[in-house]
């Protein structure tokens, strides 16, 4: 007993401490904390937002496009439904004037700021404000108004957002989870599209159809309505053709499938409006979702574009798994590469110029028919093989895994199409984040595809929380976790080392 008591009192001095015991204790500290940390992240809702100086400080994403808005002589109002004073001291206001700030000093020929008290319509100056001309949008819409309203003005253009989901306000610039809690400011690209909004002259529409049960969540959204696109839903059933101001199509996920008319019949189906659609030269957005076997009209529609889904003999789609370049460790979570093209390299030349990977989930593969106009955008590496009911039917590799279509109709007028089957290409966890380029894909995809105006790319994010997976290959995270293991065995072999060498002097 007295020689433990000795030995701990040694140690406690820091004598005669073991390496081995160090570390143990280190690991159990960070383990610790680590259990402390996630479960007042799971339980309370709590997480740590370590900022830096520059968080909200402006990118050069918005040069080029700015400088040139600037140098033709355009202007830019922006105006707060609150003074300048009180929004300073607004929880979630008080970023987006900061911002605000950054973008008026960076383009002081372009952006001015401008502060109104909404209730007594009189500027910071004393001057009267005339609400009148916004009290509907440019289509004729009523607009919502609140003192955190944000209108964006340049000569006849103009949009208001007005946070109309929390009472926290100013929920435009920020993202929110389905529990409207804020996940990520996302208050430089809002702001930056909303000024380059109000210096386009035409905006068409981007429908959603509806009625066969489709999944779109406010990501799909907010990334269209960034290329310039009023977002509506459209019920193919109940009009009698697709709407002449709209710009894109966007059908996003269906379980049950479009209609098709008998043969023979004179009634004029969804599939026929969607036809005649395209013939006018109609523009796509197509996401599937590879488990559903419900869909065969919709199949047969994308197939006129060149573009069919592997699937087994039973329907079972065949899905992509990639064990060396995937992201999981079940390799059904993966990295897409670009394909060999045109347009594939036109759209890999600007998200490389921001950096970062496309991530896909649960992904089906494509079979192209080049003739009818489609050509592969994304691909998966050579490593990959495809499984259909838990069963591998191909080990080729390389399998297409997203696709564009260009089909010129009876009229000469070209339709574009493009089909990745697979809901998770726009998911808000991947394009709400540094580490993908999920959503400038998406960008570059409405402009060199689709013809949207000059799009801005590489916008900051300060992310809050976030469920995105680590942006890691199974083979790079392999090699990780080798090193990791490597340097405790390192240490225990030195601290048994080092207790040997004591125990034999």
């Amino acid at each position: 007993m007295n020689k433990f008591k000795e030995r701990l009192t040694a140690y406690l001095a820091g004598r005669n401490f073991p390496s081995a015991v160090l570390t143990v204790i280190v690991v159990a500290a960070v383990v610790f904390v680590n259990i402390i940390v996630y479960t007042l992240g799971s339980h309370f809702g709590l997480y740590i937002s370590s900022k830096t100086e520059d968080d909200l400080t402006i990118s050069s994403a918005a040069d080029a496009v700015f400088t040139a808005a600037a140098e033709r002589g355009e202007k830019v109002t922006v105006t707060f439904c609150m003074y300048e004073d009180v929004i300073a001291s607004h929880t979630t206001g008080k970023f987006v004037l900061e911002t605000a700030r950054g973008f008026a000093e960076r383009y002081p020929e372009l952006i001015e700021l401008q502060f109104v008290n909404v209730l007594t319509q009189l500027d910071s100056e004393g001057n009267v404000f005339d609400f009148s001309k916004y009290q509907t949008d440019m289509r004729g819409n009523e607009t919502a108004f609140s003192r955190y309203s944000v209108i964006f003005t340049s000569g006849n253009n103009y949009k208001v957002l007005t946070d109309t989901y929390t009472t926290a306000g100013f929920a435009d610039f920020f993202t929110l989870n389905s529990s409207l809690t804020a996940t990520s400011y996302n208050g430089e690209e809002a702001f930056a599209s909303n000024v380059c909004w109000v210096l386009r002259d035409e905006h068409k529409t981007a429908y959603f159809t509806t009625g066969h049960s489709e999944s779109a969540n406010s990501s799909v959204y907010s990334l269209l309505t960034t290329a310039g696109y009023y977002v509506e839903e459209l019920n193919l059933r109940k009009v009698d053709k697709v709407p002449d101001d709209a710009g894109l199509l966007v059908i996003s996920n269906p379980i049950s499938d479009f209609e098709a008319a008998a043969e023979g019949s004179s009634l004029r189906s969804e599939i026929e409006r969607m036809t005649a659609y395209a013939e006018r030269g109609g523009s796509f957005l197509v996401t599937l979702d590879p488990y559903s076997k419900k869909t065969p009209v919709l199949h047969s529609f994308l197939e006129e574009f060149g573009i069919s889904v592997n699937r087994t003999a039973s329907g079972d789609c065949h899905i992509v798994k990639d064990d060396s370049n995937g992201i999981t460790t079940d390799g059904f979570t993966l990295v897409a590469t670009y394909a060999q093209g045109t347009l594939a390299g036109s759209i890999k030349e600007k998200t490389d110029a921001v950096g970062g990977n496309i991530i896909i989930r649960e992904v089906a593969s494509l079979t192209l028919d080049s003739s009818k106009g489609a050509s592969a955008l994304l691909i998966s590496s050579p490593a990959s093989v495809c499984q259909a009911a838990g069963e591998t039917v191909d080990t080729d590799g390389s399998y297409v895994i997203a696709a564009s279509s260009v089909r010129v109709g009876e009229s000469g007028e070209s339709a574009e199409m493009f089909v990745i089957p697979s809901v998770y290409l726009t998911a808000t966890d991947a394009t709400v984040t540094n580490g993908y380029v999920n959503k400038n894909f998406i960008y570059a995809l409405c402009e060199e595809l689709y013809g949207c105006e000059e799009m801005i790319y590489g916008c900051k994010s300060v992310v809050y929380e976030s469920d995105t997976l680590e942006n890691l290959t199974m083979s790079a995270a392999r090699g990780y976790t080798t090193a990791l293991i490597a340097i405790p065995v390192a240490l225990c072999v030195l601290g048994a080392v080092v207790i040997v060498r004591r125990k034999n002097r």
